[in-house]
């Protein structure tokens, strides 16, 4: 139980690691989409819009692991000022 803190620190930066390497693989995969023009329906510009706005799996893979990352933290100074 003592080395948990230091087990979840080393899963958080881990997450933080992978989400940051998976963004980057899927701009990289995003770089041929075409930007909102002025030839687009209305439609085709509410759904690029609204595809913008999802949450994707690389920031949710960073949001765990920054959480993972703080309660880690926030357990080892729990632990030093008890």
């Amino acid at each position: 139980m003592v080395a948990f803190p230091w087990y979840l620190l080393a899963l958080g930066l881990i997450l933080v690691v992978l989400g940051t390497l998976f963004a980057g693989l899927s701009r990289a995969s995003r770089a041929g989409q075409r930007a909102i023009d002025s030839r687009m329906r209305d439609a085709e510009i509410i759904q690029h819009l609204r595809s913008e706005q999802r949450l994707s799996l690389p920031s949710l893979i960073m949001g765990v692991g920054f959480v993972c990352v703080m309660v880690s933290v926030v357990w080892r100074l729990a632990r030093f000022f008890r």
